[in-house]
């Protein structure tokens, strides 16, 4: 995990306006504020996003969306995508299957995320879903539990779209595009 918010010095910059302005309004006004009760919980919080992100969660790659609104064109076998906090739109549309499988991995935390399929493309799409709402293509819903759809044209011996979807607190729609 990268710390280096922590040492950088706008962090520090801001740690010693607010503490100064935190001894003035106790000062001048007589408002104690709990600085370093605030500035804990400021650190925790954080502390959780950065975990849950993988890293850094200001962080611009191309394969997440993290407090921001993003469409992801670009689709490699095997890559995982990730919204937190935020919207994405997957657009799986133009997958060619080269491979026996080609598997996508899509996370949505606390986010909204909308994921598009070709009809003409088979496709089996597992789901994993956590006090969460995920609708399916053919019309089924999950709020809890795991559900796996698998288009009319699927034939597992043959080349098809893999897409493991894990949502939690968050949205996702997989729509026919």
């Amino acid at each position: 995990m990268k710390m280096g918010f922590i040492f950088s010095g706008v962090f520090w910059g801001v740690i010693i306006i607010l503490i100064g302005l935190s001894i003035i309004l106790n000062v001048v006004f007589g408002i104690r504020v709990p600085f370093f009760r605030i500035a804990f919980a400021l650190f925790l919080i954080w502390l959780g996003i950065t975990l849950l992100t993988g890293g850094s969660f200001w962080s611009r790659a191309r394969n997440k969306a993290i407090f921001e609104e993003k469409r992801i064109d670009s689709i490699t076998p095997n890559s995982k995508y990730d919204i937190v906090f935020g919207k994405g739109v997957i657009d799986l549309s133009k997958v060619i299957l080269e491979d026996k499988v080609f598997k996508v991995e899509v996370n949505t935390v606390f986010g909204s995320g909308t994921i598009q399929i070709a009809p003409e493309i088979p496709a089996k799409i597992e789901v994993n879903s956590v006090f969460a709402s995920a609708s399916m293509p053919d019309g089924n819903s999950i709020a809890f539990g795991q559900y796996t759809y698998k288009s009319d044209n699927l034939k597992e011996d043959t080349s098809y779209l893999l897409v493991r979807a894990h949502v939690v607190f968050g949205g996702l729609q997989i729509v026919k595009k």
